[in-house]
């Protein structure tokens, strides 16, 4: 009889209970659910700003929590029809695709394939001395010695390579130039794209498939990131946006070669959306797991989030600090895309932010690594943790202001200045009370300097000694094209000085 009580009691108490604690729960999603919305009204009031003010074509974002997108969604135009960005737009993500170059050597080294802290030498041809002092792992974390700057020539080279060859082609290059150390050496973090061509070619090498192959199989695939691509024309067919340069201030769409670099794909030449980055950024934060998928083991992902020293370079990774709270993140900029995605490890929150406008003004100078959408990803994250927003700097507009103006300045002191020598060359020709080789000294010495700007540009521009110069005449092509018209004003003036000097000498000459 106890027993027949005790059990209906149970049941009597389960019925009053269990309704309240649903409706408790139900409050709580609810109180949720008007939390989101409003801080999402924000983000969008927010994003609609920073774009004007940055002068964004489109943008894309993704936000993610634990292991749920909590909002996707896409603003402005993919491309001068018109047409809407969405959360499927593929977008061009840069360096970000570090890291998933980074998962694809982890995934070789969990089945035993790769051996993190064995030398290079063991995966690449044995030609190379400096191979047997390079590790995979400083590869991994750019602490091989190489440099980036020592890369441009390479991304300027293979621009016109065949995607079957391109990054072999690449890698034995930078292997060329960079493994020539004949000791072990401890070198400090130094970002260069070079170590993870590198590691793609390690990875053909290791797992006998193309680079795009073995990506597609094992990490687009899992994390079904079927809106990913690892060529151009891959991502194009499938609605990329249209990527744009500034031309002083104004945005302008770009067709061009270096749009992308076959060679350079290991190192930031893939594509994604915002909705397939939001699974990746799942995976990342739920030890390597998608659903019921996993790409590695939780292990190898705290690994691969761990700087071998604070705020050097973990292994596609880094780490900062916004408002105080520690985030991993990555930046990625190629010509006419630039992303930012950053976890924040402790509210297990992810944003994504990407857009289809870059050139060299969007970097924050001398972080270069500081890009428009890095500032833009702050701020959403500041916004879902209810914090003030930090400066973001000039806009765009302001930056081109500045540059504007100066570009107007000095060029209309120097058409000041031509002008003023063109008067004197050409007109009455009036006396001039220094000596002879004084004044031959003086115009020879303006000769020289009219003529050296000239000089120095046919030589940047004809040859590879500086392969920065080709760059900046890729990403920042509007100021690249003021100089050279400036230097070639520069060269008249100095036209009309030889002139002036000829007649000084014949008039000192009929004079006498």
């Amino acid at each position: 009889m106890k027993v027949k009580v005790t059990i209906i009691t149970i049941i009597l108490c389960g019925l009053f209970i269990f309704p309240l604690f649903g409706s408790a729960l139900g409050k709580e999603s609810k109180q949720e659910e008007r939390f989101e919305s409003s801080v999402f009204s924000k983000v969008d009031a927010y994003i609609a700003r920073e774009m004007k003010r940055q002068r964004l074509p489109g943008l894309a974002l993704g936000i993610v929590k634990g292991d749920r997108i909590i909002y996707l969604k896409g603003y402005g135009q993919a491309d001068s029809s018109g047409r809407p960005v969405t959360p499927e737009t593929p977008f061009g993500i840069g360096s970000i695709g570090k890291s998933i170059t980074a998962i694809a050597i982890l995934q070789l080294a969990e089945t035993g394939k790769i051996d993190l802290d064995a030398p290079i030498q063991r995966y690449i041809p044995n030609k190379y001395k400096g191979a047997e002092f390079i590790t995979v792992r400083q590869l991994l974390n750019q602490t091989s010695g190489f440099t980036q700057i020592s890369t441009f020539s390479n991304t300027l080279a293979s621009v016109n390579d065949r995607v079957q060859d391109a990054i072999k082609k690449n890698a034995l290059s930078y292997a060329e130039k960079f493994l020539k150390q004949t000791m072990q050496t401890e070198h400090p973090y130094t970002y260069s794209n070079a170590n993870y061509v590198l590691l793609g070619y390690i990875m053909q090498q290791v797992s006998g498939q193309s680079y795009g192959d073995y990506v597609k199989e094992h990490i687009f695939e899992p994390l079904s990131m079927h809106g990913s691509y690892v060529t151009l024309n891959e991502a194009s067919a499938h609605g990329l946006a249209t990527p744009y340069r500034r031309i002083f201030g104004y945005n302008v769409a770009y067709n061009g070669p270096f749009v992308y670099i076959a060679g350079d794909a290991p190192a930031g030449y893939m594509y994604t959306s915002v909705k397939d980055m939001s699974h990746y950024l799942i995976a990342q934060m739920n030890g390597g797991q998608f659903e019921d998928e996993s790409v590695l083991t939780s292990e190898s992902i705290r690994l691969m989030q761990t700087e071998p020293v604070p705020r050097t370079y973990a292994m596609g990774w880094s780490s900062n600090y916004i408002n105080g709270l520690r985030v991993i993140g990555s930046p990625g900029g190629s010509l006419g895309f630039q992303a930012q995605t950053f976890m924040v490890p402790e509210q297990q929150l992810g944003v994504i932010v990407f857009s289809n406008v870059l050139d060299a003004i969007d970097a924050e100078w001398p972080e270069t690594h500081v890009i428009t959408t890095t500032h833009i990803a702050s701020g959403v994250i500041n916004l879902l943790n209810e914090q003030s927003i930090e400066g973001s700097g000039l806009s765009i507009s302001q930056k081109y202001l500045l540059i504007n103006g100066l570009i107007i300045i000095l060029s209309a002191w120097l058409l000041f200045t031509t002008a003023r020598t063109a008067k004197r060359c050409l007109g009455p020709w009036g006396p001039d009370n220094s000596s002879h080789t004084e004044r031959s000294i003086k115009v020879i010495t303006r000769i020289i300097l009219n003529f050296a700007g000239l000089f120095i540009i046919l030589l940047l521009s004809t040859t590879q000694i500086v392969p920065i110069w080709h760059m900046a005449t890729i990403f920042q092509p509007d100021v690249i094209l003021w100089l050279k018209m400036m230097t070639v004003l520069m060269a008249l003036k100095g036209s009309m000085e030889i002139i002036r000097l000829i007649r000084s000498i014949w008039h000192e000459k009929h004079q006498s």
